[in-house]
């Protein structure tokens, strides 16, 4: 019996992750098909690249022989759905596998015909870093070796922000730049030049959004509504009134505010009067850094994610990173905490909305609702 496993998704694009993952299915089973989407059901509302072009982009990997690049769900068009694409690959002489990855195995159940698909097919779970093994299943076999810690959503940024070489290998990064593929955050990178964004928050400003993705995707909150709030939410950094003006956006009153905090607010109207975002993309760049009593769960990964960037090193910022994984209302009240510690032992100034978020967190953990969002009680 020949041991086949079937790896599907939209590869949108496909990342050395992706490579890893394939090249190690081939040293554990007999055959590998690598299986792209021509509309996956979970992403129908999001601009995917061409199906053509994400196959093209994984035939130029470097796969190792028994590796197979099927264009079975391209050729069929429309939307994929797995129990249809397993069928297809049944043979008497194969024992058939599907890999997945962990976030995929969470989510398996809202999959059509599950129950039949469960039939045909072992699912082949592919763990990340950081995967809570309170949640294996029995119901699945998992890999023994672990998936790099990337995400196509994470790609996408690095290819705003011209970092993209480290996570596709050369050829995958040719056709991204000769086809022009993966602008959507394009112009919000462009305006940093615009408003004077330096080399070191443009840095931080990466760090923060790849771990807000991270975030967004165990909270199950919008990846791209975080991703641009994150890309978006220093880029009142070194604004000032005059240039404002210029570009004809109104000047924030935050004379209240720590000079520090200022900027949290500059960045918010450049977002909603420069490029004309959407409130809850605004909301959350306005509150990152003082917070705000009406946060949902994007204000709070923003907030967040902006603290605990793997690029900060203070005292405390560990616990925090561990708190985020467990739950955001959890975490955004260490981190306030932390932060009005802080404050009060430089003997600085503590905006009073800032302690007032403070005390509705700490009620929250005692199990007193104040209508949040109900993703912080994750």
């Amino acid at each position: 019996m020949i041991r086949t496993v079937i790896y599907g998704g939209s590869f949108d694009p496909v990342h050395k992750g992706h490579e890893a993952i394939i090249n190690n299915l081939a040293d554990r089973f007999d055959e590998v098909i690598v299986v792209p989407t021509s509309i996956s059901p979970f992403k129908r509302d999001n601009k995917a690249a061409p199906p053509e072009l994400r196959l093209k982009m994984l035939l130029s990997c470097d796969f190792k022989d028994n590796v197979t690049v099927s264009d079975y769900e391209i050729a069929k068009k429309g939307c994929s759905y797995s129990i249809d694409t397993v069928k297809h690959f049944s043979r008497s002489d194969r024992r058939l596998y599907f890999a997945i990855g962990s976030e995929g195995a969470r989510s398996v159940h809202k999959w059509r015909c599950v129950d039949e698909l469960m039939r045909l097919v072992t699912f082949y779970v592919i763990k990340r870093p950081g995967y809570d093994e309170s949640v294996l299943s029995e119901e699945f076999e998992y890999a023994d070796f672990c998936g790099e810690d990337i995400s196509s959503s994470e790609v996408k940024v690095a290819v705003a922000m011209n970092r993209a070489d480290g996570l596709v290998c050369e050829r995958v990064g040719e056709i991204i730049k000769s086809y022009g593929l993966y602008d959507d955050y394009a112009k919000y990178t462009a305006s940093y030049p615009v408003f004077g964004l330096k080399k070191e928050r443009i840095d931080h400003t990466f760090r923060a959004t790849i771990e807000g993705i991270k975030l967004a995707k165990r909270y199950d909150v919008d990846v791209k509504d975080c991703t641009i709030a994150l890309i978006m939410h220093d880029i009142g950094k070194y604004a000032t009134p005059q240039l404002l003006e210029k570009y004809s956006i109104p000047v924030p009153k935050c004379d209240d505010l720590p000079v520090e905090c200022r900027h949290a607010e500059y960045g918010a109207a450049i977002c909603r009067y420069y490029f004309g975002l959407p409130d809850n993309i605004v909301e959350a760049v306005r509150t990152h850094t003082t917070c705000g009593m009406d946060m949902d769960a994007l204000g709070e990964i923003v907030a967040l994610a902006d603290y605990i960037e793997p690029g900060r090193s203070f005292s405390g910022v560990e616990e925090v990173r561990k708190a985020a994984s467990i739950s955001l209302a959890l975490a955004m009240e260490l981190m306030l905490k932390k932060t009005i510690d802080y404050l009060k032992a430089q003997n600085k100034y503590i905006a009073p909305i800032t302690e007032r978020v403070y005390r509705k967190y700490t009620e929250i953990n005692r199990g007193t609702h104040y209508g949040t969002n109900q993703n912080t009680q994750s």
